[in-house]
């Protein structure tokens, strides 16, 4: 009978996760599942690089072309499967989170078709695990390398930092049968508002928000814009909310708490406007009435 080889072995695993493609730090991981499943020492960084020099030498990695440590698989039952972009990028950066314009996309918020992909970035102390990989795989091994790609396959790529305290509102995601860090509807939304020129614009951003009011959940939203603590936030939040037919005694206080200043505009980033909302204190520098709008946009 013949023995199989190390390289066999993290090849067959990474099948039945049906994966097409692999960082080094994944990997490193299959590689001492191996070793501590036959009992031999587990493998450092040099010897997973040489494991790696070896795939490539027969074939059956190849490295993505301008993402450095991510790895092609090119052995048979690979070719049957999908490859999309966001799987390659999550390989590079594993723990970042899809968002903005490209979250509206995969919440079917926007009729748009961004040629571009947005991410946000967090503090190393996040937590959060790599996709497919459990606490145990990284008692031994330090934390993967974050890597930035400036674009794949010409789509450019946008990385976004934020704060340790804002690392909330994400949820599990699948391109294609690979998971992803994606974050929710109710704060994609918030996202949008907050950052109206990463997800089309304020136009866009008002659709957005009338595509979404049907399936939020508005304890989650008012839950996620009291965490950030903004009372601008709160007034934009309740204006657009209110407009959209929803009630809540938290509307409420928010508007009691509303203040006047240059800065209170529904759109940070739009001039002022004379069209005011004098229960929300704040100019409605935007074309609201798309709020109230019926015919399918």
């Amino acid at each position: 009978m013949v023995r199989e080889t190390i390289s066999s072995r993290i090849l067959k695993l990474l099948a039945q996760e049906r994966r097409a493609v692999a960082a080094d730090w994944r990997i490193q991981i299959v590689y001492m599942r191996v070793a501590l499943s036959d009992g031999f020492a587990l493998p450092d960084q040099a010897k997973t690089n040489q494991l790696i020099k070896k795939l490539r030498a027969a074939g059956e990695v190849e490295p993505v072309r301008g993402i450095s440590g991510v790895y092609r698989i090119i052995v048979p039952y690979a070719s049957v499967l999908s490859c999309p972009d966001e799987a390659v990028i999550q390989e590079a950066n594993p723990t970042a989170v899809f968002s903005h314009f490209t979250a509206a996309q995969y919440h079917n918020l926007t009729y748009e078709i961004p040629n571009e992909f947005h991410l946000t970035l967090y503090p190393k102390s996040s937590g959060r695990l790599p996709l497919d990989t459990a606490w145990n795989d990284w008692i031994d091994l330090a934390e993967p390398r974050r890597r930035a790609p400036k674009s794949i396959h010409g789509v450019h790529i946008h990385w976004h930092k934020s704060k340790a305290e804002w690392d909330f509102g994400h949820t599990l995601g699948h391109i294609q049968g690979y998971p992803i860090y994606i974050t929710d509807l109710e704060r994609t939304l918030l996202d949008a508002l907050r950052f109206p020129h990463r997800c089309g614009g304020a136009t866009e951003v008002l659709h957005i928000w009338k595509r979404a009011i049907t399936n939020l959940t508005l304890d989650v939203l008012i839950d996620y814009v009291e965490r950030f603590g903004q009372t601008l936030l709160r007034q934009r939040v309740g204006f657009i909310l209110e407009r959209l037919g929803e009630t809540s005694s938290k509307l409420d206080d928010w508007a009691a708490e509303s203040v006047r200043g240059s800065s209170a505009r529904l759109f940070a980033n739009l001039e002022f406007s004379p069209d005011y909302s004098a229960r929300w204190n704040i100019s409605i520098n935007a074309p609201d009435a798309i709020l109230l709008d019926q015919s399918d946009d």
